[in-house]
């Protein structure tokens, strides 16, 4: 490292400014969230390494004064939420790389009822925002759901921060969305990009206790940001990893790999694609000139989730549908991916908007929790 840029501690970037950071005892992530952030509004390094020891120490005293409150509380109430968000707890969480988390929610009657393919809509806190999420695992006899997530927008930053064990989410509605339709494919690709992955995990779990030859395809930017490696091959008869770096796996992306797949094999009847849009449009366009029959998951702006908002609307063979009760998984081959990644655009600055606001309220009152 060089000289300009040592001396680093408690110190990180955000595009071109300092910020401060320090970890939370796990004992109060739920009262003060993962970590306690603040930006020192600086671009120069010497300006923020003279201004850091004064907001470490405020993070300590922070710190120090929620050890106190959660051992007074602790004493008076045992088992009392710290968070206040009562609901159905959090009894689980993994962070697989700075912006990509996992939580697993206990939700006995949810967890019975969910079958492969379907989400959930999510309020985190009281008078949060809803917003859906896809049921990456479920286990009925502990009776909890999991989700993996990704801290893109405001309400997915702040659950980032406030989610952790011994929280618990205000409102958790489901199942929700028709559910995968599988069984009826001898031999099946499942492709996940990102995120993806850990959507398509039910499906190929189900495939393969329906007697299917599964063949997993998932692609990750490099070797560090590889999740569920050791479960997808508990289930695929083959397991095909791409990265962007070639680090690990196939260097290149996810529809190498379905090529790859369709040299070895010339009897896969069905491939399941899940990831961004371009994606999805990337594997569709792969496997159209061999009529294989290609099955999608959209996630397109969603509001009330049962079909009367109209915000999820997609089109699917030149007619409207409605991602929540129509999908979510569609006809790959049928879908209008350049007006679904029109739509998906339409409130970027908006979004952008809420996050800025989100972080100059918490920086402003000096609140912990800032953005990752």
């Amino acid at each position: 490292m060089s000289d300009t840029m040592s001396d680093t501690k408690y110190l990180y970037k955000r595009g071109e400014t300092w910020w401060v950071k320090i970890s939370v005892p796990p004992r109060l992530r739920p009262a003060l969230g993962y970590d306690l952030r603040r930006s020192l509004r600086t671009k120069d390094l010497e300006t923020a390494r003279r201004a850091r020891n004064e907001v470490v120490a405020d993070f300590r005293e922070k710190i120090a004064q929620a050890r106190r409150d959660h051992d007074v509380t602790a004493e008076a109430t045992p088992g009392a939420d710290p968070s206040g968000n009562g609901g159905y707890p959090i009894v689980a969480r993994q962070d697989f790389s700075d912006v990509t988390y996992l939580l697993e929610v206990h939700h006995p009657m949810l967890a019975r009822a969910a079958k492969p393919g379907q989400f959930v809509l999510v309020i985190s806190q009281e008078n949060g925002e809803r917003i859906p999420l896809t049921i990456a695992d479920f286990d009925r006899e502990a009776g909890t759901i999991t989700m993996v997530i990704q801290a893109v927008g405001k309400t997915t930053r702040e659950m980032q921060q406030r989610c952790v064990v011994g929280a618990g989410l205000y409102c958790l509605v489901g199942p929700m969305g028709l559910p995968s339709d599988i069984g009826r494919s001898a031999k099946m690709v499942f492709v996940g990009g990102g995120l993806g992955v850990a959507s398509i995990y039910t499906q190929v779990r189900a495939a393969k206790e329906a007697g299917a030859y599964v063949i997993g395809i998932v692609g990750f930017r490099n070797k560090q940001l590889i999740f569920w490696q050791d479960r997808f091959e508990r289930y695929c008869d083959e397991l095909i990893i791409c990265t962007d770096d070639g680090s690990a796996g196939i260097h290149g992306l996810v529809t190498q790999g379905i090529e790859l797949s369709l040299e070895n094999h010339d009897d896969i009847e069905e491939v399941v694609a899940i990831g961004p849009p371009i994606m999805m449009r990337a594997c569709a366009e792969t496997t159209r000139p061999h009529g294989i029959k290609t099955t999608v998951s959209l996630n397109p702006i969603m509001v009330d989730g049962t079909g009367m908002c109209g915000g999820c609307r997609v089109v699917v063979d030149g007619e409207m549908k409605f991602t929540c009760v129509d999908g979510p998984e569609f006809d790959g081959h049928q879908v209008d991916f350049a007006d679904l990644m029109g739509r998906l655009r339409r409130f970027t600055e908006q979004e952008q908007q809420a996050v800025e606001k989100w972080e100059e309220g918490l920086v402003g009152a000096g609140a912990p929790g800032a953005e990752r």
